[in-house]
């Protein structure tokens, strides 16, 4: 290998490692001198607690603040595979959360596979950004309702907000970044309960998704007008 090209091959590994090290550290910076809250919490706790498999289904652009607020409570998430994922992937298990990797574009299948396995145990939850890992924006993608289907798994929605934040315009999810020094929100929709959805089996499945569409819109609609009234 000739040395300038080893040289950027070290750079680039130097970078993922310090990156995947300190990820934590830079996240609780943003969050540590601002005011954290819950909105709704009861929604999740009463879920959890009633002996049904759990999904926190979210935006990928509104992913931040869940990922700091829910920390260290034994969550399953979805990762992929491409160079990012992974780093991400280690930051989120020093944050004390489990790894179901894969996703839409990447090994799809298989983490369908192990979303299903871990959603008929009823002391799981699995948080899974919809729209993730390319989008498109905020439209949600059949994985999330086929796992709710075929398991009971009750989906829970999930929005987040900041009163002080950069959103990165340039981001096709429109991720947004919090600033120090904020109100921070994570708030908590209407279960969408699977068996509550009727219908043949053949319609099942778009009715779930369906629902889960409406429902994680209307709430990231009112996440959104939060800090507005």
């Amino acid at each position: 290998m000739p040395a300038a090209r080893k040289r950027k091959y070290w750079w680039k590994r130097f970078k993922f490692s310090l990156g995947a090290l300190t990820g934590p550290y830079f996240l609780r910076s943003l969050f540590i001198f601002s005011r954290n809250e819950f909105i709704h919490h009861e929604r999740y706790l009463q879920l959890r607690d009633s002996g049904r498999s759990v999904i926190l289904a979210l935006w990928h652009g509104q992913m931040l603040a869940p990922i700091y607020m829910m920390r260290n409570q034994g969550i399953h998430t979805m990762v992929g595979y491409h160079r990012d994922a992974e780093m991400i992937a280690r930051m989120l298990k020093r944050l004390g959360y489990f790894m179901i990797r894969g996703s839409s574009r990447d090994r799809g299948i298989e983490a369908l596979e192990k979303g299903l396995e871990l959603a008929t145990d009823s002391t799981n939850t699995i948080a899974i950004t919809t729209d993730g890992p390319i989008g498109p924006y905020r439209k949600c993608k059949p994985g999330t309702a086929r796992i709710s289907q075929e398991t009971q798994a009750v989906v829970l929605p999930l929005a987040s907000n900041s009163s002080r934040k950069k959103i990165i315009t340039n981001s096709w999810d429109r991720f947004y970044l919090p600033l120090p020094f904020a109100h921070n929100i994570v708030m908590f929709g209407e279960p969408v309960y699977p068996e509550q959805i009727s219908g043949n089996r053949k319609d099942v499945l778009p009715a779930t998704l369906q629902k889960i569409q409406v429902s994680l819109s209307q709430l990231q609609d009112e996440a959104d007008q939060y800090f507005r009234q």
